[in-house]
């Protein structure tokens, strides 16, 4: 029984780390920087690095963060292909972002003074954000054009 249990383990992401992954692969494809292998390991050490950069972890504890991170993001989109943006387009997402987590229906010219954006641009940005939160936990249904 005690084997059995072992061998579950292996195949749980809650006891996986990137290490054991890696390690596990043909070096072949390990190593083929066209293969996911490549990026996997690559993200570990861009948090790795950030962790202990940034956070002020020591590098053991900082490796084990960065694969824990990796493992859930890979468990939850995991055989997707993934487009991030990068530079203005990140931080423009990220910022908008931030203004509707803590928009609270009232606080439009605060928002508006913090960014230095105008009202109407803060309510752009609030509208964006919904419908991509309502068009993520939603289905549509195929009924024609609107």
């Amino acid at each position: 029984m005690k084997r059995e249990f072992e061998q579950l383990e292996l195949f749980d992401p809650d006891f996986m780390d990137a290490n054991q992954v890696l390690n596990a692969l043909d070096p072949a494809v390990r190593d083929d920087p066209r293969l996911w292998p490549t990026l996997l390991a690559e993200l570990v050490d861009v948090l790795s690095d950030h962790y202990e950069a940034r956070c002020g972890m020591d590098a053991d504890k900082a490796v084990e963060s960065a694969q824990d991170v990796i493992v859930v993001i890979a468990h939850h989109m995991g055989g997707r292909n993934i487009y991030l943006p990068r530079d203005d387009r990140l931080k423009r997402a990220i910022r908008d972002a931030m203004i509707y987590r803590v928009f609270d229906g009232s606080n439009h010219r605060e928002l508006s003074r913090k960014t230095g954006l105008t009202t109407a641009q803060i309510y752009n940005i609030i509208s964006k954000e919904r419908s991509l939160r309502n068009d993520r936990g939603q289905m549509r249904l195929p009924l024609g054009p609107p």
